[in-house]
């Protein structure tokens, strides 16, 4: 369970002099930073007090970042939990990886700027899409639930989803209808940390997650972006 008080963040990241300047920097900016030095103790920990970020180095020696990621994901408990990645093999190849197990972010090792950092924990902690409670009915059509990260397509049983998928999903639902262009989207869902081939990605992951009618309901407009058409999920009843 989660401490009262400051905000929780974990670092998860075997090299422990990195590993102590972080939860030192993350002290004095006022949270409550605890660490973790392999992949398994960082699953242990961040299941144990659901931190309000967690901060994942890619190689680790028991447990690599990336698998520490699906394994988060995966869970109930902590899937809403917006991840940080640290790498220092920042190929294209290893951020499509992470951003499959709905990584939120990158930063390259070794971090030469701390300030920079903070900026991107600070940024990070605020856009958590668990922060956001209850539920939204769109069209009638479809439910988001926001402290689940599920959906719901006329009234069946609620799918629960990525949280990069799902909050690409709430953000088209948000202004459904409306074309948002890919530098919207990687601007609202990625502070500007991706490219627009990554944003393709999610959109076709998220038409697979979304089943009959999810190409349809996820519509590319040439030249605009991505569009929302609830109707398109509307399946006949028997």
């Amino acid at each position: 369970m989660r401490p009262a008080g400051k905000t929780v963040v974990a670092v998860v990241e075997d090299d422990g002099p990195l590993r102590a300047l972080l939860l030192d920097f993350l002290a004095l900016r006022g949270y409550d930073a605890r660490g973790a030095a392999t992949g398994t103790e960082g699953v242990a920990l961040v299941t144990r007090l659901r931190p309000s970020l967690v901060i994942l180095d890619v190689m680790m020696p028991d447990l690599d970042g990336l698998s520490v990621c699906r394994i988060l994901k995966a869970d109930r408990r902590t899937r809403g939990i917006p991840v940080l990645i640290l790498t220092s093999h920042a190929t294209t190849e290893t951020r499509l990886k992470a951003l499959e197990f709905a990584a939120d972010h990158f930063l390259a090792k070794p971090i030469l700027d701390l300030e920079e950092f903070g900026r991107w924990v600070a940024a990070l902690l605020a856009r958590s899409p668990s922060s956001v409670p209850g539920q939204t009915v769109v069209g009638g059509v479809l439910t988001l639930d926001a402290e689940e990260s599920t959906v719901s397509i006329q009234g069946g049983a609620p799918r629960p989803l990525p949280p990069k998928l799902f909050t690409l999903l709430c953000e088209l639902a948000r202004r459904s209808g409306e074309p948002l262009s890919r530098e919207y989207l990687v601007d609202r869902l990625w502070s500007n940390a991706v490219k627009d081939r990554e944003v393709d990605v999610v959109v076709s992951r998220l038409r697979q997650a979304l089943g009959p009618g999810g190409d349809a309901a996820i519509v590319a407009v040439p030249g605009r972006g991505y569009r929302l058409d609830v109707a398109a999920l509307l399946q006949p009843k028997k």
